[in-house]
Formats: structure tokens, sequence, C-alpha cells
């Protein structure tokens, strides 16, 4: 099993340097990737219907909280790694124009020699929908349509022809040629029936955020049962070690408790377990810890 790590991209700690220690402390560590997170609006008020944990929701919309964009922040890192993967766990797909999004991956693809990750979610804040233009009730299809754009772009040498019902593109090619054909591999965020179906209908692989190894072996067998091929697909999942009162690098973590929850996850058969540190006093000396006792 791989480990990635989550850049501290939000929070007070949300810094160049903070970012930029951490991507480096992750490859020489010998982690499989970084990855950033998405946000493109901080709401007022703490909104409601966070998919994930209450707690989660609590700390990571309170008003006035930093938020770094993932897309500006992959390329920072790009140019000060060599090996790690980068990808976004997850960028709001529907936020973005696809032909846009496809050109600035491209690109980073290009500049990073094929390192790049596209970890796509659907997203679910109403009030940032709303403010952004794009109807709530269509994130689904436009995500789906997206990634099917993006991906004939990426794949042509030549002008393609695209006619979906939210974007058309006509005789036109993208400029920026990634590195790798066909362009970065599209991994799909999400616990729900709706990811699951996606993930097996057009995902290079899965990346899940918050269950427990016992959850996660009930996705994994409800991909299987749609068709998809574990042993394709790249499957992931995101936890969080969150600080126990302790000064230490791990936040007062057990490191026996932690090496046992690893274990945990390794045992489903998930390909990269992906850890957020933000919430740790130094997330560098985390990502190093936590390597030597995974």
């Amino acid at each position: 099993m791989k480990l990635g790590f989550v850049l501290p991209v939000e929070g007070e700690i949300a810094t160049r340097a903070a970012v930029l220690d951490t991507a480096r402390a992750a490859e020489a560590s010998g982690a499989d990737s970084v990855w950033t997170t998405d946000r493109i609006l901080q709401p007022g008020a703490p909104p409601g219907g966070y998919p994930y944990s209450e707690d989660r929701g609590a700390i990571a919309f309170r008003t006035g909280r930093s938020w770094l964009e993932p897309i500006a922040t992959m390329g920072l890192v790009a140019g000060v790694t060599e090996r790690v993967r980068i990808g976004t766990n997850v960028l709001v797909v529907p936020y973005r124009h696809p032909v846009v999004l496809a050109q600035e991956l491209a690109s980073l693809d290009a500049l990073s020699e094929g390192r790049i990750l596209l970890g796509a979610g659907v997203g679910w804040m109403a009030e940032e929908f709303a403010a952004l233009g794009v109807p709530r009730e269509e994130r689904g299809a436009r995500t789906d349509e997206a990634i099917r754009l993006m991906r004939e772009l990426w794949a042509s040498r030549e002008a393609v022809r695209f006619e979906g019902r939210f974007w058309t593109v006509e005789n036109m090619g993208l400029p920026a040629r990634p590195t790798r054909p066909g362009g970065p591999p599209v991994l799909i965020g999400g616990n729900s029936d709706a990811a699951a179906r996606r993930v097996a209908a057009l995902g290079d692989g899965w990346l899940g955020a918050d269950l427990s190894p016992e959850q996660t072996l009930d996705f994994l067998a409800g991909l299987r049962a749609l068709g998809a091929e574990p042993g394709v697909l790249e499957l992931s999942m995101r936890i969080r070690v969150e600080p126990e009162g302790g000064t230490d690098a791990l936040g007062g973590a057990d490191a026996g408790a932690l090496a046992d929850r690893l274990a945990a996850y390794r045992a489903t058969g998930i390909d990269l377990l992906v850890i957020d540190v933000m919430n740790l006093p130094d997330p560098v000396a985390a990502v190093e810890g936590i390597a030597r006792i995974a």
C-alpha cells in the first residue's frame, strides 16, 4: 500500500513555506503522492449538509479560514519535486469550464513530466454553486460530461468535435500536450452510490474519504458488483490523523495505535492511503513520523 499526504493548504498553516516543506518531506520519505484540496468561496456562516463528518465541516468551513487554490498550488509543488505524484483530493469539477481545466492540467502534466492526478468531485455546498452560477442539481451530469470532454482533448493531437448537453467544441484542440497519452488519470472522489457508478463508468480510480476499514471493504464490494476491476483501478482512502492533546510530532497520537490503523487499511486491499496531517502541530515532522511507522 502506497502512502500519500495532504498538503497544508487550509487554515493558518497554509503558507508557501509549509506547503513546500511538506511536499519535500513527503518526497524524501518515499511517499507516493501529495494532494491539494479545493474551495472557491468561503461562506459567511458555516453551511449545513457537509457530506462527511460534522466536526470536519465545522472546522473547514469556518468564516475567514484560509484555503489555497489547488491548480496554483500544484504548479508550485511540481517545481520543487521530482518524483511524487501531485493530485487534487478533490477538485470540484462542475465549478470550472472543462476546456480551461483541460488546458491547465495538460500544462501541469507536461511541466511535471507526467505526475498529475485529477481527483474529481461533484461538490456539495449550495451557497457556492449559487454564487458561481452553476445549477447544483446538474453537478453530476456536468462532471460526467466534463470528464469525457477533457479526455477527448487530452487524447487527440488534432482538432476535436464534441457536442454535449453543456459544452460544445467545434474543430478545436488544446495547445498544451500532457506528458502521458490520454492525459492525467481521473480518480473519482466520493463515498456515495452515485460515486461508485461514476468510478465504474468513467474512473481510472477511486478516492474515498473518512470511511472505516470495514466501510471501505463494503464500498469495494459494491464496485465489484458494478463490474469495476479492482486490479485495473487505483483505489484509495483519505483519512485524518487528529491531535490527542500531546505536543509531539503526532500531536499526542499513539504511534502503535496509528500503526495498527494503517495496517487495517492495508488489509482492505486499497492501493493508496492518503493521510491528512493538517491538524497536527508540525506537518513536516508528522509526514516523517508516519512514514517511519508505516
